[in-house]
């Protein structure tokens, strides 16, 4: 069946089909429309605050440093437990920008079985919701940039859009964004499943007993590579969706908040150059220079190289350097409105002998 005869036959019959996007038909002002038709929560005051707060969010976000803080105060951190926690940091990091970002979120290459698997178990290891649930914000996100229908939009501001938007109920539900090549994936349905059991799993027993069998230093283990590192990657994550719209130049497109810059690129595990990303999702690159900091990318390719990915996306260079001209040329244009240009020479005044 074809999919505009599977299409045809769910609309006739009144019933979704699984096999349609969910966002197939979405109108072009969708936007504006669900603005003024779906209802939303009343503003917090001090009567409702505490119905609105998120509390296994707000307390696995506050309660987590406080763990680590203290922890830190009696626990000695020993040199072999600090690169650990380093090599930990990275690799449950990694889980998130190129697995749940770049691979099921934009799609950006594809990943063996095994190196999905890797990806999800890592993934799980940085406590921040399965695979389906990151992705399908996120693909919201991308979508409704800066829109009450963005998730973390970052017009509500840098607290809001870097954890506030975790802690808080969200006023609306977010903007419609298919998921369905994620239902569809048996690793997704996995993880989804097992996604507690995994977390405990991953965040915590892994990095507890790997310094306590190997150095003897299981509680070294639990703060720093498990609680501290666990904070470092939240917040790591979390500057994609703050810093990243705050801070930095708008080399590709200036429409909406997205940014590029080192400094966010260097918190990210390089993904840093926002405005680029923003503009070509669904390139497995967030930097496209050589110097520029981006280790994900470097991962991947590495990867595609050992054979354990393969069809990773570029967009065409022609259209990376249209983009910059464009750009280029708007900020040469509002430079030169601001200058003062002499007048046209038909407009100046003609003066002869006679008149002197």
């Amino acid at each position: 069946m074809s999919p505009d005869t599977s299409a045809a036959r769910a609309l006739a019959s009144n019933k979704p089909d699984k096999d349609i996007p969910a966002d197939l038909d979405i109108p072009d002002n969708y936007v504006s429309y669900t603005l003024k038709t779906q209802k939303a929560l009343p503003p917090i005051t001090w009567q409702n605050w505490h119905k609105n707060i998120n509390w296994l969010s707000f307390t696995i976000l506050t309660v987590t440093p406080v763990i680590g803080i203290i922890g830190a105060m009696f626990t000695p951190l020993r040199w072999q437990t600090f690169l650990f926690s380093v090599f930990y940091y990275y690799l449950t990091g990694l889980g998130i920008t190129a697995g749940y970002h770049r691979l099921w979120a934009h799609r950006s290459y594809n990943a063996s079985l095994p190196l999905q698997y890797v990806l999800a178990v890592l993934g799980a290891g940085a406590v921040e919701g399965s695979i389906k649930w990151w992705s399908r914000g996120h693909r919201a996100h991308h979508r409704y940039t800066d829109t009450d229908l963005d998730p973390y939009n970052a017009h509500k501001g840098f607290l809001y859009s870097h954890i506030g938007w975790m802690m808080l109920k969200p006023r609306r539900k977010p903007g419609v964004a298919d998921v369905s090549d994620l239902t569809k994936n048996p690793v997704v349905r996995w993880q989804h499943r097992n996604y507690l059991w995994l977390l405990l799993l991953v965040a915590f027993i892994v990095p507890t007993v790997i310094p306590w069998l190997c150095w003897g230093d299981a509680r070294g283990g639990y703060v720093y590579a498990g609680v501290l590192r666990l904070c470092f990657v939240h917040h790591s994550t979390f500057c994609v969706n703050s810093l990243a719209h705050w801070l930095g130049e708008t080399p590709f497109d200036d429409k909406h908040t997205p940014r590029d810059h080192v400094v966010t690129a260097l918190v990210t595990i390089g993904e840093g150059y926002h405005n680029f990303h923003h503009q070509f999702p669904m390139d497995y690159r967030n930097a496209i220079k050589w110097y520029q900091y981006d280790p994900t990318k470097w991962v991947i390719w590495v990867c595609a190289k050992l054979g354990l990915a393969s069809h990773l996306k570029v967009f065409p260079d022609n259209e990376v350097q249209k983009g910059q001209l464009t750009m280029q040329l708007k900020k040469l244009r509002e430079k030169q409105d601001k200058l003062t240009w002499p007048s046209d020479n038909n407009d100046l005044p003609v003066i002869s002998w006679e008149s002197c």
